[in-house]
């Protein structure tokens, strides 16, 4: 009898000390649209249009012939203190703009379109529970092609196009968390550099969670200065986005 007390007694202590089981893993997948307005300045090689070795064309987003469109997917994955996230984000720019030298060409059309990809691994500093403070380190990889077209004037019209691509290495900080009843908020930045001279980026979104996940909106600003020989983008993506967050 003393010994099922005493193997009782032992059973119940070690239970007590023992760990809580870690949560499982989590996953997210968010679709979203991003109205970005398109800011900065592109530039390809000018071939034989008479124009030196580089033609160059300013887009401005408050302009009313600037045409978006893209698709955007985010995903991450979190296991205890350690994080992974990743975005895909296609778009496709386009805007008429009139030429430098209007007694050449009538007017330019310039096009930007392609893929961006990002990939983070990210380790929580914070103390845990339901906010996470991220540090993080990943790549941004680019794959754009850069269009721009010469309507004639005293010269016959022409195109002239060219494709980069290349990879920033880059660093940044997140923080997610949970306030008042169902509520999320997201803060994150990070700057990024190697193929590009610098490239940053910074989000802002709010959440609503539900039971298959979220609704979630924000703001993203992302920034590159890339110049390349005859390539040059030194523009910004900047605007509201929506999207649901399914999580697994």
């Amino acid at each position: 009898m003393i010994r099922k007390r005493h193997f009782a007694f032992v059973t119940a202590g070690l239970l007590a000390v023992a760990p809580a089981a870690e949560a499982a893993p989590e996953w997210n997948v968010t679709p979203y649209l991003w109205a970005a307005g398109f800011d900065g300045t592109i530039g390809v090689a000018g071939g034989n249009a008479g124009l030196g070795d580089r033609v160059s064309l300013e887009f401005n987003k408050f302009e009313d012939n600037l045409k978006l469109g893209g698709f955007m997917l985010n995903a991450s994955w979190r296991d205890g203190r350690w994080t992974a996230f990743g975005d895909y984000t296609y778009a496709k720019v386009e805007s008429d703009s009139s030429t430098r030298v209007p007694n050449l060409y009538g007017s330019v059309n310039g096009q930007v379109k392609g893929s961006i990809i990002q990939g983070n691994v990210g380790y929580d500093l914070g103390a845990g529970g339901t906010s996470h403070l991220d540090v993080y380190g990943g790549f941004r990889y680019y794959d754009l092609d850069i269009r721009m077209g010469l309507t004639g004037g005293a010269l016959p019209g022409t195109d002239l196009s060219g494709d980069a691509k290349w990879t920033d290495g880059v660093v940044g900080v997140r923080w997610a968390t949970d306030f008042a009843q169902n509520w999320q908020g997201l803060v994150q930045a990070d700057v990024g550099a190697g193929g590009s001279n610098l490239s940053w980026q910074a989000i802002g979104a709010v959440g609503y969670r539900f039971n298959f996940g979220s609704i979630v909106g924000g703001w993203r600003y992302l920034k590159v200065d890339y110049d390349d020989g005859p390539y040059v983008l030194d523009a910004a993506l900047t605007g509201p986005f929506i999207g649901a967050s399914f999580r697994f």
